[in-house]
């Protein structure tokens, strides 16, 4: 999509992790939460995709060398809008499209209605959900669709708290007013420049802020801990699970474990309790016997696994019977 930047904010540490690993490098179904945004966002086809990394830098720029895109490193944790213009370099030359590394559960097709619909109006446009809790977001006033302010938690008072309605981060900026994120002030309680203040900044200027409302709110709030993580993992499970059912594998049971990577022709069928892991890729016409183990090896067509097996890093030939309670690793 040209004349698109996309960032990807990813340089918050996560307390709620308890964890010395970067939030957005704990792993949903069996990869960084991080590469799904990536790879949602390279699915755009933008100009550019710039990750704006900080906390954890040193575990997470590696990682993302694989996806060649750029990066800036936000020295110091001083709120979105600062993220933002880390970036300023990159993203002041097309709209920007700001993601979350921490959202992994966002689908395509959202993102680019949400993208239909800010083409519709050409202006500052967030993304909304409500919840039942709204605990720790900023909430969202708007009128119609238009956005009067997203005050956050720590500047809500006790009405606003009340509103369910609340900003998920993801927006587009238009080039003409990226120029409103310098004119954010740190003048709250925690001294950050809140990338929600130009709500306010464009109101004073004439400018129209729209409200994008997505119902969805588990498909684009980001995860926050483990709770969240493992809510994260459930949902990712069974849409991997529906993603082969579609393609013409035959599961027997949805307490099989396939991992995002993972490839299987059709007619294969997956008895119960089985795992296939990392770049596993299994051909047509297999039948992989329950309480079974693949891991980063290549089974090619017709092969039969009889089940109880261990297979890691290995290649089994078209045609092979692999007998019960096969161990074989690198």
């Amino acid at each position: 999509m040209e004349g698109l930047s996309i960032v990807i904010l990813a340089a918050g540490k996560g307390e709620r992790m308890v964890s010395d690993k970067p939030k957005v490098m704990h792993e949903i179904m069996g990869k960084p939460m991080i590469s799904y945004v990536i790879e949602r966002a390279k699915e755009l086809l933008p100009s550019n995709i710039t990750v704006i990394v900080g906390f954890g830098k040193d575990k997470i720029l590696p990682y993302i060398k694989r996806y060649d895109i750029d990066y800036r490193i936000q020295v110091e944790q001083k709120g979105t809008a600062h993220a933002v213009l880390c970036a300023e370099d990159i993203l002041k030359h097309n709209d920007t499209l700001i993601l979350y590394g921490d959202v992994p559960l966002i689908e395509s097709s959202t993102i680019e209605n949400f993208i239909e619909f800010y083409k519709s109006y050409n202006t500052i446009t967030f993304m909304t959900t409500k919840v039942e809790d709204p605990s720790g977001y900023g909430r969202v006033i708007r009128d119609g669709n238009l956005i009067k302010a997203i005050i956050e938690d720590a500047e809500a008072d006790k009405r606003q708290k009340r509103i369910k309605e609340i900003n998920t981060g993801i927006c587009i900026i238009p080039k003409r007013y990226f120029y409103l994120l310098k004119e954010i002030k740190n003048e709250n309680r925690k001294g950050e420049y809140y990338l929600t203040d130009i709500c306010l900044i464009a109101n004073n200027s004439s400018i129209n802020v729209m409200a994008y409302y997505y119902p969805k709110n588990m498909e684009v709030l980001g995860v926050n801990n483990r709770i969240e993580l493992l809510e994260a993992n459930v949902i990712m499970k069974e849409r991997i699970i529906q993603w082969h059912l579609k393609k013409g594998v035959t599961l027997l049971d949805k307490n099989i474990y396939i991992e995002d990577s993972v490839k299987i022709g059709k007619d294969t069928i997956i008895y119960p309790n089985t795992h296939i892991l990392g770049n596993a890729q299994i051909g047509r016409n297999v039948i992989i016997g329950p309480n079974t183990v693949i891991k980063d090896s290549f089974i090619k067509d017709n092969v039969v696994i009889k089940g109880f097996s261990h297979i890691e890093g290995l290649v089994i030939e078209k045609g092979t019977v692999v007998n019960p309670f096969t161990v074989n690793q690198k």
